[in-house]
């Protein structure tokens, strides 16, 4: 049996509730908690410690114990690089690896973020939810004036004023031709003294965007709003109401974040299991599968007496160009002809789909088909045949997603896994997005994978 809906409400808090389940229902579970007995409680709390033993002694790769790992990385807060939550994934991550005898080490990189405080919009008083736009500029003291539509191609003074704009749905990244930066830099040259950009998507969430790895604070301050709140912010806008608009933090020259770095020698062959452990929120479909899935990998690997050897690389600086990772290959990766293939388990990599309906999101069973599954050429027939049955995950050589492209531009031979799930990036990832028996799935074909790619013989790959 699952971790059920309450396990998640009570492990996740309110913020889950409020985006997919109502304040009503929160609130309603929260009452019913005051109500319950203690006999019941001490009833409850054995059950669970049962179900956490069961979960212990469960293969390495079955869905509940990947699914307990999600959990937990979600608990820890959100990841973005080198937080103290980012910190504490970093020491979890090789308390888990070490628990299984992987030798581990940490890889610290040095990079210029942004540590935020708080983030704050309200127009009359009323306080709307808002993220920073990467890299920031901070806004504190706050910044109170009157709201501005804004439109590039047809631009107008806005001395005075916050502009308010919007970004298309499309890219997750600033990267270019997204035209973010461009609706932001019109927008500076116009005079506005602020932007609060609304970021359009079906799920009306913030949608956060990942920022180059050179990124410097942009010209104006700038917040992110969820399309649910765009018709109230562009009514202010007309009738000129004023906003106060705050980002507080520290911009950080000199921070450390850190990879983790664990090996199993064994055989002559090198297997390297890579994953992104940083992202903008709490990111359980996002980052949370190909953390379980690591985790699970690493611990199969330790119970095999046979086989390749095995390098086991975290990477945080993801959602900052991919920073962790580029310290890895400059500094620590190990040379292509030493590796027999590199596996890289991306974004979304198991999450359910979900469709709107009249009385709100509802979440589709089977896993969602918008995935890739990239591959060096030489292993797409291999592979087609191990993930046969997988919705989405037909290998392709056509397309690198992530920071899959930066082993296939290293020339290694490579395969990975990678998506953009309906939540993507926003405020509202939670355990409820992925769940056991998705995972457990590609688990297996991931290990039938490695298994086959390490009994063909050199010859013929």
């Amino acid at each position: 049996m699952g971790i059920t809906r309450r396990d998640l409400l009570r492990g996740a808090g309110s913020f889950v509730g409020v985006i997919l389940l109502g304040d009503g229902v929160v609130e309603a579970s929260r009452k019913h908690s005051r109500r319950r007995s203690s006999k019941k409680t001490h009833s409850r709390r054995r059950t669970r410690g049962v179900k956490s033993a069961r979960v212990a002694e469960a293969g390495p790769l079955a869905g509940e114990r990947l699914y307990e790992d999600i959990i937990t990385y979600y608990n820890l807060g959100e990841h973005r690089t080198a937080t103290e939550a980012d910190q504490r994934t970093s020491r979890w991550l090789a308390d888990q690896l070490r628990a299984v005898g992987l030798q581990t080490t940490f890889q610290p990189f040095s990079l210029r973020q942004f540590f935020l405080r708080q983030s704050q919009l309200s127009i009359n008083n009323k306080p709307i939810r808002c993220f920073p736009l990467w890299f920031p500029r901070s806004a504190n003291p706050a910044i109170i004036s009157p709201l501005a539509l804004h439109d590039r191609r047809t631009p107008r003074p806005l001395r005075g004023n916050i502009a308010v704009v919007r970004f298309p749905f499309g890219s997750g990244a600033m990267s270019e031709g997204s035209g973010h930066a461009e609706i932001i830099r019109a927008a500076a040259k116009d005079g506005a003294s602020a932007v609060v950009a609304i970021t359009e998507g079906a799920t009306k969430e913030i949608i956060a965007l990942n920022s180059p790895a050179d990124a410097e604070p942009w010209p104006i301050p700038v917040v992110l709003v969820g399309e649910r709140d765009a018709a109230a912010i562009a009514s202010a806008a007309a009738s000129g109401s004023r906003a106060l608009l705050l980002i507080d933090g520290v911009d950080d020259r000199n921070a450390t974040a850190r990879n983790v770095i664990a090996r199993l020698d064994r055989g002559k062959d090198l297997i390297v299991v890579s994953t992104p452990q940083s992202g903008w929120f709490r990111c359980a479909a996002e980052r949370g599968p190909g953390i379980a899935l690591f985790l699970g990998l690493a611990r199969w690997a330790s119970r095999r007496t046979s086989g390749s050897s095995f390098l086991f690389v975290s990477t945080s600086g993801h959602e900052l160009g991919g920073l962790g990772m580029r310290a890895f290959q400059k500094e620590l990766a190990p040379p292509t002809g030493r590796v027999l293939c590199w596996l890289h388990l991306g974004a979304g990599i198991a999450a359910y789909p979900w469709e709107e309906t009249a009385t709100g999101w509802k979440r589709l069973l089977e896993p969602d088909s918008r995935r890739y599954l990239m591959s060096s050429p030489d292993l797409v027939p291999l592979l087609t045949d191990t993930f046969a049955g997988q919705p989405g995950l037909t290998p392709t050589t056509g397309r690198a997603v992530g920071e899959f492209e930066f082993m296939q531009k290293a020339g290694y031979r490579t395969f990975g896994i990678a998506a953009g799930h309906r939540f993507h990036h926003t405020p509202a990832d939670s355990p409820e997005m992925t769940g056991p028996a998705i995972l457990e799935s590609v688990g297996r074909a991931l290990t039938a994978s490695l298994e086959t790619i390490e009994a063909t013989p050199r010859g013929n790959k």
